[in-house]
């Protein structure tokens, strides 16, 4: 769906509202820090975001519009990543404080580590006994112990 009219992102709600018309634009890890400016939805309608400095925007958010009833809603973008894993618990928390100690974005979860596709970073993990694979998925990245998010 597009509009003529100018459309300004004011705000988060909480819930996505049953009725209404919906834009979605999908955006990277580092375009989810980016919480004013201008943007094309995944439709290339453009669309301004003005909204209030409290947080960045999230997979799933649903933002209010300066229009009744139409809304815009966040999609996190598949990114180029390389997932790190290894038997030994020991090596990946290794390998995790030296991505730290390069301020190198990583998602940590249970069993792996995910960070933004670096040949670089790959060829520095080659030091580590640690598996890599190159893969597709959305980021989500830890935030840093002096965030200010």
């Amino acid at each position: 769906m597009k509009m003529n009219k100018q459309i300004v992102v004011t705000d988060w709600i909480k819930e996505k509202p049953p009725l209404g018309s919906f834009l979605k634009l999908t955006l990277s890890s580092d375009e989810r820090r980016i919480i004013r400016g201008k943007r094309l939805t995944d439709c290339d309608q453009e669309i301004i975001l003005q909204l209030p400095r409290k947080r960045k925007l999230n997979d799933g958010d649903i933002l209010s519009t300066n229009e009744s009833n139409f809304y815009v809603e966040i999609i996190a973008k598949t990114e180029n990543l390389i997932e790190i894993s290894s038997n030994s618990k020991i090596e990946l928390i290794k390998t995790a404080y030296h991505l730290g100690n390069r301020h190198v974005e990583v998602e940590i979860k249970e069993d792996i580590l995910l960070t933004k596709s670096d040949y670089v970073i790959e060829n520095m993990l080659k030091n580590f006994n640690v598996d890599i694979v190159n893969t597709k998925k959305k980021f989500f990245p830890a935030k840093g112990a002096h965030n200010h998010e």
